[in-house]
């Protein structure tokens, strides 16, 4: 097949732009159940706290990673998709069958793989795929073990940190619910395995892993990233750094749970908090990326 049928996918959660797509954006994470007026109102504040709606940045993060990703790679047919916004994965599969594509690859923004997360746009994918006949895919999982991703996160690491003394790094990534973690997920063993290398090749003494953003329903996994700041603390912390290196961007999860929240307890705690810079969109991250996506191209 040639590369001029091929054809790159891809694919992220999506954010909301106004107030007025905060119903929507919400009903579809929740599998088409309305949100009550305390989770709208709740979710409105934690957007609002972080100036979501004045910074399009925040807004169009996503599209300039995609933008910005297509530098990297070969010239080839390419179409971006949302699992909780406009233009849908339906919408971007449809582009791209329009141009004549018959093999797709697809990747998504976020680096691991669950079965629950990812795994919802593979469903997705095959689904929209399945409605045109002579078109296949090829899904890309993960892609944290590509070199450039801890080329990235070590820098962003040592840059936090700057030769900082008595520094306990805590490395954070979005919490999944345990009995998606016990169905076969490397999800955790993924991370764990990914926050050593990075830790080693910074010459760490202090850190561990931790789960943040959970829903407050249900049983998740854990550690959680307040269990962390308290064992940071009772080891004798004066800084506590965080590494979402879960996340791809500043967005809520990062700019809100982490620099809020958990900022309060760490302020709280007597301690000063610190954190990595996330990547958005740097290019030797995002190489990661079109890495994996090169190797699926000549596979």
């Amino acid at each position: 097949m040639n590369i001029e049928k091929k054809g790159l996918l891809f694919l992220s959660y999506g954010s909301p732009s106004s107030k007025a797509d905060l119903v929507p954006y919400m009903t579809s994470i929740r599998h088409g159940r309305i949100p009550t007026d305390v989770e709208v109102s709740n979710l409105t504040r934690r957007y609002d706290a972080i100036g979501q709606w004045s910074d399009v940045e925040l807004q169009t993060m996503a599209d300039r990673q995609y933008e910005t990703l297509l530098t990297l790679l070969p010239s080839m047919p390419s179409a971006i998709g949302y699992l909780h916004m406009k233009p849908s994965i339906a919408d971007a599969v449809d582009v791209l069958a329009e141009q004549g594509v018959e093999h797709i690859i697809a990747i998504v923004t976020a680096p691991f793989f669950t079965s629950l997360g990812t795994g919802a746009y593979e469903k997705q994918v095959q689904t929209e795929i399945g409605k045109y006949e002579g078109v296949t895919f090829d899904f890309i999982r993960s892609w944290w073990d590509q070199p450039s991703f801890m080329e990235y996160w070590v820098k962003a690491v040592l840059d936090c940190i700057n030769k900082t003394k008595d520094v306990f790094v805590i490395f954070s990534a979005h919490s999944i619910p345990l009995i998606s973690s016990h169905n076969g997920d490397s999800y955790t063993l993924a991370l764990e395995e990914s926050a050593k290398e990075i830790a080693q090749c910074c010459g760490l003494e202090q850190w561990s892993v931790a789960w943040q953003s959970a829903a407050p329903h249900g049983q998740w996994l854990g550690p959680t990233v307040e269990e962390a700041i308290d064992q940071a603390l009772r080891n004798g912390a004066i800084h506590i750094a965080f590494v979402p290196f879960g996340f791809v961007s500043n967005h809520v999860e990062v700019l809100y749970d982490n620099d809020v929240e958990c900022k309060e307890l760490v302020d709280a705690g007597g301690a000063v908090y610190m954190r990595a810079q996330m990547p958005n969109c740097n290019e030797t991250f995002l190489q990661a990326m079109a890495s994996a996506i090169i190797e699926r191209i000549h596979s």
